[in-house]
C-alpha cells in the first residue's frame, strides 16, 4: 500500500514538471512571435536628407534695365580764353539697359567675389535755352569692368562694387551765333552695392545702384568751348542664368 502512495506521488510530480515545461516554452514561442510580428509591422524610418546649398560659384549672363540721374554740370562757357560767365545748368537723365557677364566664387563659406563687365546703350540727357545761349548733353552708351565682393546669406548676396567705367557723350553748346557740336569716348570709375536674389539654382535677379563719373573734359572749340562735368546716378534691375 505504501508503495502504491508513493508511486502516485512520483507521477503527479513529473506530471507537474512536464507541464511548468510546456507552459515555460509555449511562453517563450509566443513572445518571440510577437516580436517578429512587431519587427515586421515597423517600417523602417527613411534616412534624413539635408537639404542642398545653393552655391554662388559659377559663369553667369544676364540683362538689366533702368534710369540715369543727378548729373550736374554748371555750363560756363569760354572764348579764346576768355570766361564768357555761366549760362545755365544741365542735369542729365534717361533711360538705359543693356547686358551683362560675370564670374562668381563662394568661399569661408559665406563671402563672394567675382568680376563683371556690363555694356548699356542710353539717353542720359539735358538741353536748356537761355536767350542766345543754350546747350544739350547726351550719354547714349557706356559700360563698366568692375570687381564685386560681397556676403550671402543662403540664397540673398549683399555686395559692394567699383572699377572702371567708360562712355560715349554727345555735348552741344550756342552763345551769340557762335555753336559747336563735339562728342567724345570717355573714361573714368563707378563705384556701387547691390543686392541679387537666387530663384532657382540657375536664375537670379538683382537691384543695383552706381555712381559712373567720366570726369570733366573741354567741350568745343577755340571760338567757343565749356568744360564739362560729366557724370550720374544710376538705379537698374537685372536677371542673370548661372551657368
Amino acid at each position: 500500500m505504501l508503495n502504491l502512495v508513493n508511486s502516485f506521488k512520483e507521477n503527479f510530480r513529473m506530471r507537474k514538471f512536464l507541464g511548468s515545461t510546456v507552459f515555460l516554452m509555449a511562453a517563450v514561442a509566443g513572445s518571440t512571435v510577437y516580436a517578429a510580428d512587431l519587427a515586421v509591422s515597423t517600417p523602417p524610418q527613411a534616412p534624413i536628407e539635408a537639404a542642398p546649398v545653393f552655391s554662388w560659384t559659377g559663369f553667369y549672363v544676364g540683362v538689366n534695365a533702368g534710369g540715369g540721374f543727378g548729373g550736374s554740370d554748371d555750363v560756363g562757357f569760354h572764348s579764346f580764353g576768355n570766361y564768357l560767365g555761366r549760362y545755365g545748368k544741365l542735369e542729365g537723365s534717361g533711360f538705359l539697359g543693356g547686358g551683362q557677364i560675370g564670374y562668381n566664387y563662394q568661399f569661408d563659406p559665406n563671402w563672394v567675389v567675382g568680376l563683371e563687365a556690363d555694356f548699356q546703350g542710353a539717353d542720359i540727357s539735358d538741353s536748356f535755352r537761355n536767350g542766345t545761349a543754350s546747350a544739350s548733353s547726351k550719354i547714349d552708351w557706356y559700360g563698366t569692368v568692375r570687381p564685386r565682393i560681397g556676403y550671402a546669406y543662403d540664397n540673398t548676396l549683399f555686395y559692394g562694387t567699383g572699377g572702371l567705367a567708360y562712355g560715349h557723350v554727345d555735348y552741344k553748346g550756342a552763345l551769340a551765333g557762335v555753336s559747336f557740336d563735339d562728342d567724345k569716348t570717355k573714361t573714368g570709375w563707378t563705384i556701387g552695392a547691390g543686392v541679387e536674389h537666387a530663384f532657382t539654382d540657375h536664375v537670379t535677379a538683382k537691384l543695383e545702384y552706381q555712381y559712373v563719373d567720366f570726369g570733366s573734359s573741354n567741350m568745343g572749340g577755340d571760338a567757343l568751348n565749356s568744360k564739362a562735368s560729366l557724370d550720374f546716378h544710376a538705379v537698374r534691375v537685372g536677371l542673370n542664368y548661372k551657368f
